[in-house]
């Protein structure tokens, strides 16, 4: 069965939730999907925050953009949230990086979805928002 690599990029509530929730559920979501969800990299602002899963260092990236250059990452997972900064260097160098980004940045989506969207289609990857 194919692994699909993930970097997860933000550990706010909502990063949190889904490191977890990938972690405990990789069977199930496996099976559904015929690939196995495979966390590579996490990324977040505070390294040093107290968090409610135990945390791999190995799977640390301390500059968050190097997740669309490793070779090894299939889909980036974008929860910085904000239209601007961080956020937006990280979706823009992802698609451009032939990267598959999800992302609840509506902000981000709002502004810049049909720049975003045009990159993903020239590049024949995914621009996945909810």
């Amino acid at each position: 069965m194919k692994k699909l690599n993930i970097a997860i990029i933000g550990l706010g509530n909502i990063g949190s939730y889904l490191f977890s929730y990938l972690k405990k559920n990789k069977l199930i979501i496996a099976k559904k999907n015929n690939c196995i969800p495979n966390i590579v990299y996490v990324s977040a602002k505070n390294k040093n925050r107290k968090r409610s899963f135990k945390l791999n260092k190995k799977l640390w990236l301390n500059n968050y953009l190097q997740a669309t250059k490793k070779k090894n990452v299939d889909l980036i997972v974008e929860l910085i949230g904000g239209s601007e900064g961080p956020a937006k260097k990280l979706v823009f160098n992802a698609l451009k990086n032939k990267k598959h980004v999800v992302t609840a940045n509506k902000a981000l989506i709002a502004k810049y979805g049909d720049q975003l969207s045009k990159i993903a289609e020239k590049n024949r990857v995914n621009l996945e928002f909810e």
